[in-house]
């Protein structure tokens, strides 16, 4: 197969991740004294009709879909980057940028497994600070650079082009 699977499967759980964190930051705001007050006339403003009291359910569910979604990225995501650690070890700085997107995934993938374990129970699926601190201040960012390192492997490293850039290589010579 010449078409890299890892690319299709990581859009909806960055998406999920960071509505996830953004949900978590926002409640968490709006139940903070301090800025609670501009939250809500921010909605009230904009006339945003989904009071934040909605969101630690929306976010609960979003972390569910993010270790769903999560898993075929993963798993793809070690198919395609083998054969590269296989051939290279970590000496080439392939491997290494791979290496550490991975990484920063398994952490935020791990941290959704915490925040869905610790609320699953708790009365309305409320974040704990330390959930809100887990989702917004650590995976949104970590989804965010792991995507940017995701980016560099595929646009300065070539990683996905090589099997379909080789045969279509090929495929010109055999046309000449």
């Amino acid at each position: 197969m010449s078409h890299p699977t890892h690319p299709a499967t990581v859009h909806f759980p960055i998406t999920t991740t960071l509505l996830t964190g953004g949900l978590d930051a926002m409640y968490f705001l709006s139940t903070y004294a301090p800025t609670s007050t501009a939250v809500a006339s921010t909605f009230k403003m904009l006339d945003i009709a989904i009071p934040p009291s909605m969101f630690p359910i929306l976010s609960y569910y979003t972390t569910i879909l993010t270790l769903l979604f999560s898993a075929p990225a993963v798993a793809t995501g070690v198919y395609e980057l083998m054969p590269v650690i296989k051939r290279d070890g970590f000496s080439s700085k392939k491997a290494q940028v791979g290496a550490l997107h991975a990484l920063i995934n398994d952490v935020t993938v791990v941290g959704a497994l915490y925040n869905w374990w610790s609320r699953r129970s708790t009365p309305g699926f409320t974040p704990s600070n330390e959930n809100v601190l887990i989702s917004a201040l650590v995976a949104l960012p970590a989804t965010l650079f792991a995507a940017y390192l995701g980016g560099s492997l595929v646009y300065v490293y070539g990683m996905g082009f090589g099997g379909g850039q080789t045969k279509a290589k090929a495929r010109a010579k055999k046309g000449q």
